[in-house]
């Protein structure tokens, strides 16, 4: 009798549990996306997480004063721009950065259309965005997730904030970052939103403020320094209901799936992440070679040579055993017609005898980045 009473109580909380999972999924928004790579069971496959910059949350003046109102900054670009290759079999987790401003064709018709930067391809949505990476660089995304400013702020206030370490004291005007003391910090969401912002960061020594200059190829490292130090808070979160249920409430606010993914793959990328330790993760930065347009934007051109190499093991990640049978013809266009301000301009990607020194691989100077410390 005691074991078919306990029986009963386990099939009522997994029952309970389960209507508990449903609901919280339903109340995730959904977009249909077009060209998405179908998955197969247990290959690798690639998930594009997109960062929104939209301010169409910015209702209230405080928002407004902190990040802009959609008037002042229309429309919705993609300002973080990752594809993950996620291996199932081994557990494993590689994460590519595209750089925002990499000039790249966009396909269609409409006025975005043609060599243009890569994060005006999801001012109408991510099915734009799918298909300019899929052209440009041949790679197969299978799913999308969204999440925007508030979305990473919430989150990290829900799992306790993140534990990292400052060398320096730094700061950032514009995406109000504002360390001012040494040393490993508890860091919560708004100055977490604020570190993985910065564009425009300056860092103290000896008295003196430095900028560090580097822009978005900067950023991008502060940002694999954010997914390193929130993966053990992620653990942790799974022991507390309390936190859980907040990490839970400020996800299905804030994140925005494809609506091909099912309840039970998303049930399988959160076991994943969950049982990963930083050892699975790695991170890296799509090659790209600054230039300036005819019409004076700074924009940074893929590196052909440089690209292909790291996008063909990027795809071969996860599989040891399989053959890499992947056509690539170089994975951009091999030219970019410009219109300038004096006309047309035929761009060239950078052949393989490139000098090293002209790629930005985040080597030719080392950028300011905090690290994951532990309390």
């Amino acid at each position: 009798m005691s074991f078919g009473s306990l029986l009963g109580i386990a099939v009522l909380l997994a029952a309970g549990l389960f209507a508990y999972g449903r609901w919280r999924f339903d109340q995730i928004a959904k977009v249909g996306v077009n060209g998405l790579a179908e998955r197969v069971a247990n290959e690798p496959f690639d998930v594009l997480f997109i960062g929104s910059d939209s301010r169409s949350f910015a209702t209230t003046k405080l928002d407004s004063s902190a990040y802009g109102s959609s008037s002042s900054v229309g429309g919705q670009r993609s300002d973080v721009i990752i594809v993950a290759r996620i291996s199932p079999a081994t557990h494993q987790v590689k994460l590519l950065s595209i750089p925002r401003d990499t000039y790249v064709d966009i396909p269609g018709t409409s006025d975005i259309a043609g060599p243009n930067r890569i994060n005006a391809a999801f001012n109408s949505g991510p099915s734009l965005l799918v298909q300019t990476i899929t052209n440009a660089f041949h790679l197969p995304v299978s799913n999308v997730v969204e999440v925007n400013f508030p979305g990473l702020q919430n989150m990290v206030d829900a799992v306790g904030g993140i534990y990292l370490n400052f060398p320096d004291p730094v700061r950032d005007l514009n995406s109000h970052l504002g360390i001012t003391r040494t040393g490993c910090h508890l860091v919560f969401g708004s100055q977490a939103l604020a570190l993985v912002r910065s564009r425009d960061l300056s860092y103290e020594t000896g008295g003196v403020w430095h900028y560090d200059g580097l822009g978005d190829l900067s950023r991008i490292q502060r940002q694999d320094a954010f997914f390193r130090a929130l993966l053990p808070r992620l653990r942790d979160v799974v022991g507390s209901p309390t936190r859980l249920n907040s990490l839970l409430g400020a996800a299905t606010k804030n994140l925005i799936f494809d609506k091909s993914l099912t309840e039970g793959e998303l049930l399988s990328l959160a076991q994943l992440f969950h049982a990963m330790g930083s050892s699975g993760l790695s991170t890296e930065t799509l090659p790209t070679i600054p230039w300036t347009t005819p019409g004076g934007a700074d924009v940074l051109l893929p590196a052909a040579s440089a690209d292909e190499q790291m996008i063909n093991q990027f795809i071969s990640f996860g599989t040891p055993h399989a053959t890499l049978t992947a056509a690539l013809t170089g994975p951009t266009p091999a030219t970019l017609t410009a219109a300038g301000d004096s006309g047309a301009v035929t761009v060239t990607t950078v052949p393989s005898s490139a000098s090293g020194a002209d790629v930005a691989t985040n080597t030719q100077k080392e950028p300011w980045n905090p690290y994951p410390c532990a309390p």
